[in-house]
């Protein structure tokens, strides 16, 4: 049974994750020409007449990852294939991936799958929702148990 404030929870905890390694990536100077979160923004000003701002990015960001993913997790967690939570996660993160890299890359301008940041970005992308997925699965998991 699905439990949307569990999901929401772990959305955040997985969201905050994520976060913490894009800055630690930008801050290491690795891939400095890749900013999620200005992707973010570009595709809230494209599709929802949005300005351009990295703070709207930002809430953006965290608003979808704790929520969008968070509640969809929890809605879909028991009927994804896997025996633990945190395999569900990965499955998730991985279909999330998918879903991103055909609907946001495209309407920030950058191309199905991030192609016009090169190869390097898809492959990047795909490390960070397997991650998010992960950690999503087993928060929740391990939420659930409480």
């Amino acid at each position: 049974m699905a439990d949307f404030g569990r999901g929401i929870m772990a959305g955040l905890v997985a969201t905050l994750v994520i976060s913490l390694i894009m800055i630690m990536r930008q801050a290491a100077g690795i891939m400095p020409w890749f900013d999620p979160i200005e992707v973010m923004s570009l595709t809230a000003q494209n599709l929802l007449g949005m300005p351009h701002s990295v703070a709207g990015g930002w809430v953006l960001h965290i608003g979808i990852g704790s929520l969008i993913w968070g509640v969809l997790f929890s809605g879909l967690a028991d009927m994804l294939p896997g025996k633990s939570y945190t395999r569900r996660g990965l499955l998730f993160g991985l279909l999330a991936w998918i879903l991103v890299m055909m609907t946001v890359f495209p309407m920030a301008g950058s191309g199905f799958f991030a192609m016009g940041f090169g190869v390097i970005a898809p492959i990047a992308t795909l490390i960070s929702h397997l991650i998010f997925g992960a950690v999503l699965g087993a928060t929740y998991g391990w939420l659930r148990t409480l």
